[in-house]
């Protein structure tokens, strides 16, 4: 069941991040700024660290910030070192890891 919970929850991130992320610059709404100030903002202003990221095939990295209180960010950085914002929200929860040998 939590995998499946957590399957579905990541799928929607991935989907959300897909569609926003295809031209971060064209969403309208992207802050893109040097991946080292945005990550100087979301843990000054906001608290966030990163928990997570994943490489995509273009070798952009899509990474995800949350702070203890729930809120999270989405960003997306280019190989130049550039980042744009891509999602951010609320209600951040850290699933615990699905026990080791236990069935799909």
């Amino acid at each position: 069941m939590r995998k499946t919970v957590l399957f579905a929850s990541l799928a929607t991130f991935a989907l959300a991040a897909v569609t926003f992320a295809a031209t971060p610059a064209e969403a309208g709404r992207a802050v893109c700024k040097q991946r080292t100030e945005i990550i100087k903002i979301l843990g000054k202003k906001f608290n966030e660290t990163q928990r997570s990221f994943g490489l995509q095939g273009d070798r952009r990295v899509l990474e995800l910030y949350a702070s203890p209180n729930g809120s999270w960010t989405a960003i997306l950085t280019m190989p130049g070192g550039k980042s744009c914002v891509v999602a951010s929200g609320e209600s951040w929860t850290q699933l615990p890891p699905a026990p080791v040998g236990e069935p799909a």
